[in-house]
């Protein structure tokens, strides 16, 4: 307006466009301020644009010192959890049926409190979660003392970590908390340390160049800002190429530190575990990809090996994989069964002496002695007679106590090539053994299994390490094509029990649905029934971590199924692990109806005539290999009473009334869930269970075919 006056000034007298004009005059006094001002307001506001134009672009292409996220990762991190989009993705995640399950349980309890809490002071301040809600995030967990761990929050705010408005909303979020909040230094960056006046608990946090660090531990802040002058894991090669693997794939990426696993794993066990040890010591990191189902959680990635692998461990993963046919003869009552696999033996044996000889020289002249040892002592070729039959297929399984015995069972089932010239040379060895110790080989025949018994001291650890050092001495027998080997005898006849009424592995409904998410060959495959496995969790865990465990027991049963698989994929090793989720409800807590109630037999009929009959599969237990002395133990593996048993008459046939009955009742009894099991066979029955589950293979028994 002040432009356009002028010119009409200028212009006077006016145009003939123009109208005439006569404005009400002013005098000098009264202009000259008001001029002034408006003058100086405009210059105000021309220098107010000026400076916010210059700070937007100083913080956005300014020069400034900008670093890799994983840079601020203490390398003591033992697991690094990365999210690309973390609000959206913990959404995602936190509504997921399973993990509504799973934090029900302390531990994921405080965890899920946690998180909801941030979640919801950033979803109450619409300019963070603007400034936050896509950035990339990264959880690194570490242990920070003997029986604890804590994690680490890196996020990055990219240029946005220059705006004092994040900074200023940051603090009026820990106002609006309630938090009491004080300052420190540390190395040239502020720690603000956020007290809840209620738990005591402090929350560090600091802005550390591009990134947003937060932790609970003043311990982890003060590592991260070390970390950033000499980063560890983001500058080691196998991390890299693990990221590389994984990047952008799944709800989120997670990556494990081998090298802190088994001290980690210390805070929930009392002692180191001797399958991971070996294994965490031949692996670096895996990179891993999250997928959250309604039924299932699970995690696809690679892990990448070491250079220095331990000997064994590179035999394995450097020997191909087998097609898993095991399952077709192990028990139902297997808690944990593991296969290995390879394409054959003699591939192993040759990269295991490979590696021995280029790495681990005194190892190597170890083993060539010990095994030449054994070959001339006992005047067997190992490679052709113990080695030459196995196919290259090993299951090892642990299951629930049997019918004869207070312990789970360990069970070794090796696949022949050929099943009779397995046997023709199992044969071999033993009366070579035979002939030179003084050892007594027992050999006896139950429904025409042969169960044999020899020692075979360092053959297996020569070849396998402490894989097998279980069968050292062992119990064997043959079924199908395999040879199967345990470190007692009651194991073996419970197995062949189990066979025999088609008790297996192969019917279980859990385990068929886990298979058909898994390839049928690999180098290494693990399930494990959690409802089966949890009464040995006690000697593994400690007894804070079982207390907590038991206290939910609902919760672990809610994940009945656990699978992991290996497979060799030259220096790296595919993986795939799934937890299935099936809402779990303790039947003692629900009444059963009255059609289950009228489904249940009577047992009681007969009492005396099934009471005057001894268990047949325990009498044999007792006269083969108990030496006609039955002992009854107490709970707690003290001897409770022991008994000569005379030894037994030509057997009376059994009551047809009572093996229909017994055919009967095997029908329903696998039909209900274990916890049922206990009901169905009460009344009198004169059996007394041992494990959880108690498998009807006992009545079949009593019919005393095949002996």
């Amino acid at each position: 307006m002040n432009d356009n006056m002028q010119e009409r000034e200028m212009r006077y007298p006016p145009t003939e466009s123009e109208p005439l004009t006569h404005p009400e005059p002013v005098s000098d006094y009264r202009k000259a301020p008001f001029l002034l001002l408006k003058k100086g307001v405009i210059w105000l506001g021309l220098l107010l644009g000026v400076y916010f134009v210059y700070s937007t672009v100083s913080i956005f292409i300014s020069p400034d010192r900008r670093i890799q996220q994983v840079y601020l990762i203490p390398g003591d991190a033992v697991l690094i959890i990365q999210a690309n989009n973390p609000v959206s993705d913990w959404k995602t995640f936190s509504q997921s049926t399973p993990w509504q399950r799973l934090k029900q349980a302390p531990t994921f309890a405080e965890m899920a409190e946690r998180a909801d809490y941030l979640d919801s002071l950033l979803q109450a301040n619409k300019t963070l979660l603007s400034l936050v809600g896509r950035r990339e995030m990264m959880i690194s967990v570490h242990k920070t003392r003997s029986s604890d761990w804590d994690f680490l929050m890196v996020m990055d705010l990219q240029k946005a970590s220059k705006l004092e408005l994040l900074k200023s909303q940051i603090e009026q979020i820990y106002k609006i908390a309630g938090q009491q909040v004080t300052e420190r230094q540390y190395k040239n960056f502020a720690i603000s340390e956020l007290r809840d006046p209620e738990s005591r608990d402090i929350l560090y946090t600091a802005f550390v160049d591009n990134h947003f660090v937060a932790s609970y531990s003043t311990r982890l802040i003060e590592a991260s800002i070390d970390e950033r002058e000499a980063p560890r894991i983001g500058r080691e090669y196998p991390f890299i190429e693990a990221e590389k693997l994984v990047s952008g794939k799944g709800l989120c990426r997670m990556f494990v530190n081998y090298a802190y696993l088994p001290q980690f794993l210390t805070i929930y066990m009392d002692t180191r575990n001797t399958y991971i040890d070996p294994f965490s010591r031949s692996m670096s990191f895996a990179g891993l990809y999250s997928i959250v189902e309604k039924d299932r959680m699970e995690l696809k990635g690679y892990s990448m090996l070491r250079e220095d692998v331990d000997p064994y461990v590179e035999a394995l993963f450097g020997s191909g994989k087998h097609k898993m046919q095991a399952h077709n003869i192990v028990s139902a009552r297997t808690a944990v069964y593991v296969n290995f696999g390879f394409d054959n033996v003699q591939t192993f044996v040759d990269r295991l002496e490979t590696a021995f000889a280029s790495n681990h020289q005194s190892i190597y002249e170890s083993y060539h002695t010990n095994r030449q040892k054994i070959e001339k002592y006992f005047d067997v070729s190992l490679e052709e007679n113990f080695l030459g039959w196995m196919s290259g297929e090993f299951a090892l399984t642990q299951s629930e106590p049997g019918l004869l015995g207070r312990e789970p069972e360990l069970i070794l089932a090796i696949r022949a090539k050929n099943i009779k010239d397995a046997r023709k040379h199992m044969e071999l060895i033993e009366k070579r053994i035979k002939r030179r110790t003084p050892v007594s080989i027992k050999a006896v025949k139950y429904k025409g299994y042969e169960i044999n018994y020899v020692e075979l001291k360092g053959f297996f650890k020569l070849f396998f390490g402490g894989l097998f050092d279980r069968f050292e001495t062992p119990f064997y027998t043959f079924i199908d094509d395999y040879v199967v080997f345990s470190n007692k005898s009651a194991s073996i006849l419970s197995f062949i029990e189990d066979y025999e009424q088609g008790y297996t592995l192969k019917k279980d409904e859990g385990f068929r649905r886990s298979l058909n998410r898994s390839h049928d060959a690999s180098t290494v495959f693990a399930y494990i029934d959690m409802q089966k496995f949890y009464g040995q969790l006690p000697g593994m865990l400690n007894a804070e971590t079982w207390t907590a465990v038991s206290a939910h027991r609902d919760v672990l049963y809610s994940f009945p199924q656990w699978t992991f698989q290996l497979t060799d994929e030259k220096q790296k090793l595919a993986i795939h692990y799934v937890m299935d989720y099936q809402l779990y409800q303790d039947l003692a807590e629900t009444e059963p109806s009255a059609e289950n109630e009228s489904e249940e037999p009577t047992m009681n009929e007969d009492a005396e005539t099934e009471k005057e009959l001894m268990n047949e599969l325990k009498r044999f237990y007792v006269e083969k290999f108990e030496g006609n002395v039955l002992r009854e133990f107490y709970p707690s593996g003290a001897l409770q009473s022991e008994a000569e048993v005379k030894k037994r008459q030509t057997p009376r046939p059994l009551p047809g009334v009572l093996r229909k009955r017994n055919a009967e009742t095997s029908r329903k009894i696998h039909q209900q869930p274990p916890e049922r099991h206990l009901e169905i066979l009460h009344g009198g029955w004169p059996i007394r269970p041992q494990g959880k589950v108690l498998d009807f293979a006992i009545f079949a028994v009593l019919q005393r075919d095949g002996l």
